[in-house]
């Protein structure tokens, strides 16, 4: 299976790593990173690490699980909610959080537009502790300014 998984992914935590672990299951992994021009109005945008460090961070992450670039996932920058998925037909699923369900419904509709098929939806919970939801923007939040 090939599948998307997109997002910011800002000061990597448990909540990605469970997101990325689901990915993975499944199969050879699109991840969409966010660009930093698509991040700007983000809460504690300016806490938000540059994209290259953002890649940089995930390549390290996945690498530390064994994971090679090119062969099990690669890294494609989006600038917009849509990002490449209605760019490569050949793609099965995507995976999404509820907050962002509605982007992959709208992915669909516009695949099925061009005529190509639908991904298959795969929503995962967002992971919560005892603060609340994992969140980058609750790391964020609670960083100081610099």
């Amino acid at each position: 299976m090939k599948i998307i998984a997109s997002g910011t992914f800002d000061h990597l935590h448990q909540g990605h790593h469970y997101f990325l672990k689901e990915a993975f299951e499944r199969g050879y992994v699109f991840i969409g990173l966010c660009s930093d021009d698509m991040i700007i109005h983000k809460p504690h945008a300016e806490k938000i690490y540059r994209y290259e460090k953002r890649k940089k961070d995930l390549k390290e992450y996945l690498a530390s699980l064994g994971y090679s670039y090119g062969t099990d996932y690669i890294i494609k920058k989006i600038r917009e909610k849509i990002g490449f998925a209605d760019d490569i037909e050949d793609i099965d699923a995507i995976i999404v959080t509820p907050e962002v369900r509605k982007n992959a419904e709208e992915i669909n509709r516009i695949r099925r537009e061009k005529g190509w098929r639908e991904l298959q939806i795969i929503e995962i919970p967002l992971l919560r502790d005892e603060e609340g939801i994992i969140s980058s923007t609750r790391i964020r939040k609670s960083l100081k300014s610099s």
